[in-house]
């Protein structure tokens, strides 16, 4: 089983460190980024969760996230900051953080809240791909019939699919 890769986004090489060294400790893959632009390369490589500052030299930590949950919805984002707000904290969640850290931090607390995030993550996956392999058999590419009615219907019933609250009960 591959060990889950957490990216440490800090300006402040002591925190890095400090990171590093428990995260690794606990036995996870961690790698390292200081700058907004040097996090979102490094999370192009392929990452489970992000420990990311607030503030950064080249940016924010905000525009990072939103970055970030676009090119990978299910990336684990907490943010950690030294410069603390209920605005910041309440924007930062509606960008889809699923942690607000405030520094300075216990590693104790940091190690569970990654544990927690990790573990919501691949439940979400578990169950994305439970749906999947669910779905399947009753996939629209698996109807038989190349008629232009067919064609039609197929059409159709990839509209009514869509919507999330669709059922449709094919019959004849």
């Amino acid at each position: 089983m591959l060990l889950p890769t957490i990216l440490v986004v800090d300006d402040e090489q002591l925190i890095r460190w400090a990171l590093n060294d428990r995260l690794t400790h606990e036995g996870y893959k961690v790698i390292e980024a200081e700058t907004a632009k040097a996090a979102l390369e490094r999370h192009a490589e392929g990452v489970d969760l992000l420990l990311l500052d607030y503030k950064l030299p080249d940016g924010d930590g905000l525009s990072v996230l939103k970055a970030v949950k676009e090119r990978d919805p299910d990336t684990v984002v907490i943010l950690l900051t030294a410069h603390s707000t209920i605005d910041s904290a309440v924007e930062a969640m509606k960008r889809g953080a699923y942690h607000y850290a405030n520094k300075p931090f216990n590693l104790d607390e940091i190690v569970l809240l990654v544990e927690k995030a990790l573990e919501t993550t691949q439940l979400r996956r578990e169950v994305r791909a439970l749906r999947a392999s669910q779905a399947d058999p009753y996939n629209i590419d698996r109807i038989i019939g190349q008629s232009p009615a067919m064609t039609g219907i197929k059409v159709l019933l990839r509209k009514v699919a869509a919507s999330p609250a669709s059922t449709v009960l094919l019959t004849g």
